[in-house]
Formats: C-alpha cells, sequence, structure tokens
C-alpha cells in the first residue's frame, strides 16, 4: 500500500469521488502547464502526484487519456462556476446564458477570463497544449479544433440574438466578431503567461470588448463600470 503525500491537494467534485484519481488529474495539471503535454513523462507526473507510473495506467490507461482527463476535470470546474457560459477556454471567452444582450454577454465573458487568472496554472496549461496541438498528431489536436469551433459559436449565436433584437448595427457579421474576441482573449491570454502574469490581461480585454461594444451597438454606448465578477483576482 502507498504511503506517499500527494503534492497537489485535489479540488472539486472529482476530488471526492476518488482522491487518488484527482490527485493524479491535479498533478498533471501543474506538470502541463509548467513544461508542456510533450516534456510531461508518467514517472514525472506520479513524482509529483506521489505515487507510481504503474498506478496512473491502471487509473486512465495511458498519457493520453490523463491528458484528455485533465482538460474535462478544468471544463467541469469551469461549468460548476459559471454554468452554460463555461467551458471557454482558459480563454475567457464563452457561452449562451446572456439572452439578447451584448452587453451582458461581455460582462460575463470579462468575469469568466477574471476567474480564470485565480488559476494561473490552467492558463499555462492552455496556452502550451494550444500551441503543441497545432500539430495534427498532438493527442489534444481534435480536442482543441472542436473547442474553438464551439466557442467561436457559441459566441456568435449569442451576437446574432442581440442583432434580432435590433441592440447590433446593419451590417454586424456575429461569426466574424466572435472570432475577433477569441483571437485578441488568446493573443493577451499568451502575452499575460509570458510576462509572468504581470500583465493586466482583463483591463486589457475589457478595454477592448467596450470599444467593440461602442462599436457595435445601435446606441454607441460602451461596457459601463466594471463589475465585482471582474475584480475577482
Amino acid at each position: 500500500m502507498e504511503q506517499h503525500t500527494p503534492r497537489h491537494r485535489p479540488t472539486g467534485q472529482y476530488a471526492a469521488a476518488d482522491p487518488r484519481r484527482a490527485a493524479i488529474i491535479d498533478a498533471a495539471l501543474a506538470l502541463f502547464a509548467k513544461a508542456g503535454y510533450l516534456n510531461s513523462s508518467l514517472a514525472k507526473i506520479a513524482a509529483e502526484a506521489g505515487t507510481s507510473a504503474t498506478v496512473i495506467t491502471h487509473h486512465f490507461g495511458s498519457k493520453q487519456r490523463l491528458l484528455m482527463a485533465v482538460l474535462e476535470a478544468r471544463e467541469e470546474r469551469t461549468v460548476r462556476t459559471f454554468g452554460r457560459l463555461g467551458p471557454g477556454s482558459g480563454d475567457g471567452a464563452g457561452g449562451e446564458s446572456s439572452g439578447d444582450d451584448v452587453r451582458a454577454l461581455f460582462r460575463e465573458v470579462l468575469a469568466l477570463a477574471a476567474y480564470n487568472l485565480t488559476q494561473p496554472g490552467l492558463i499555462e496549461l492552455y496556452t502550451r497544449l494550444s500551441a503543441e496541438a497545432g500539430d495534427p498528431a498532438h493527442p489534444a489536436h481534435a480536442y482543441f479544433a472542436e473547442r474553438y469551433e464551439r466557442v467561436a459559436h457559441s459566441l456568435a449565436a449569442a451576437l446574432q440574438r442581440a442583432a434580432d433584437a435590433g441592440q447590433l448595427k446593419s451590417g454586424t457579421d456575429p461569426q466574424d466578431i466572435a472570432r475577433e474576441i477569441l483571437a485578441v482573449s488568446d493573443g493577451l491570454q499568451v502575452q499575460w503567461a509570458i510576462a509572468e502574469g504581470r500583465l493586466d490581461f482583463v483591463g486589457l480585454y475589457r478595454a477592448h470588448l467596450d470599444r467593440l461594444t461602442q462599436a457595435l451597438t445601435a446606441d454607441g454606448k460602451g461596457l459601463g463600470e466594471p463589475t465585482e465578477a471582474e475584480r475577482l483576482p
């Protein structure tokens, strides 16, 4: 029977279900974020989790399946916190919970971005993995391809509802705007990770969305004062 003490404390619903499995997921998340998936061996993950590579294989079958478990655990956490707004990414973009109110949608997007900053390892994980996953042979390639399409579609659908309600100027293309929001979010995310958290990610993201709101909306008004959720970090 193992006597090791995990270096990472399991958190969330999945921790209660299986503490050892949760400890492995948390250790893998931290190591993937620090070194990337390709540079993280099962032996290193096992050392972080206070267990053995054999135990990891028993629980997950392979490193690839462990990676998918890490990504799924991350999404579960976001959904529990933000409901249908998540999962977005470590990207600070999501959902379908804002009705036809474009300003409410953007405020929720910002609140999710602020929440993600409280879990910097997740942002670093997504930054590294999304770059690695550009290779079609990478085990997370399909996940990220599907994720970008899902999030872009979700944002575009919310923007289309706002357009149908008369909130947006005529000629606004929801698909183009959704892709722009994702591009700005991911670009700032990379810069935030490189700056080791010294970049005002939420402030810069909010400034962009505020300018976008003024440019797109029929009344030309911005987002207004930041909400408490945006100040979460």
